[in-house]
């Protein structure tokens, strides 16, 4: 049996607490976002999260996936939002109306950004995140949201229809300007994807969402090739 002095003398600190603490998700929001950009800037922290990462798997050896019955999210939703929740059978993100509010509200957002450098704008990072994809001459009107709290993107294409013959890439451009892919949108319905967290870690007010026009599967060298379809700035709601 191990004493508690070892106990204690085995117990993780500084770079590798704070990698163990991320890995099982307990960090602040704040500290969760600095973590992630240290994961692709320092390359002993990130060796501290994937061992981490590898200590922690596995703990869920045990669990076996189960599926939950058809019928507990319609009980959830009842309890929650009452029989009237019944009747809304189309979901949010398919919602037309939704999508306009957004699409409105991201109107707005721009608008006080035009002005941010003479009227204070309190900012809450930790709320959603919306963006309006769009080009000069190209026929593509693409809105966006991630939430921050869930590291999930969602895009819905307001104008425009799928090419045929090529599929739409999404890219981050943050900081460097160098273009990062977080994955190709869905060719029927709206979009969702989660986002990586060293990703999501970069995505903030100002950033840009871009997408591209790819050969089918995606662009083959990992780097935008073809001609910029819509684009946008993300900005915190």
């Amino acid at each position: 049996m191990t004493s508690e002095p070892e106990e204690q003398e085995n117990m993780p600190e500084g770079d590798d607490l704070v990698a163990a603490e991320y890995v099982l998700g307990v960090l602040a929001h704040q500290e969760r976002l600095a973590a992630g950009r240290r994961i692709e800037t320092e390359k002993a922290f990130a060796v501290h999260v994937t061992r981490w990462q590898k200590h922690f798997d596995c703990f869920s050896d045990d669990y076996q996936p189960v599926e939950p019955p058809a019928a507990l999210k319609s009980d959830i939703d009842r309890r929650l939002f009452g029989e009237a929740r019944q009747l809304q059978t189309p979901s949010l993100w398919s919602s037309l109306g939704f999508w306009r509010g957004i699409a409105a509200a991201s109107l707005l957002l721009a608008a006080v950004a035009a002005g941010r450098e003479f009227i204070p704008f309190p900012r809450q990072s930790s709320g959603p995140m919306v963006a309006s994809l769009e080009a000069a001459g190209s026929p593509y009107k693409t809105m966006a949201v991630f939430d921050p709290r869930t590291d999930m993107l969602r895009l819905k294409m307001m104008e425009g229809e799928m090419p045929a013959d090529h599929s739409l890439e999404i890219w981050l451009i943050a900081d460097n300007g160098e273009p990062v892919s977080l994955g190709l949108m869905k060719r029927d319905g709206p979009t969702e994807m989660p986002v990586k967290p060293a990703m999501a870690a970069r995505m903030r007010d100002g950033v840009r969402l871009s997408i591209t026009a790819e050969p089918m599967g995606g662009s083959p060298t990992g780097k935008a090739t073809g001609p910029v379809m819509a684009s946008g700035v993300v900005r915190t709601i």
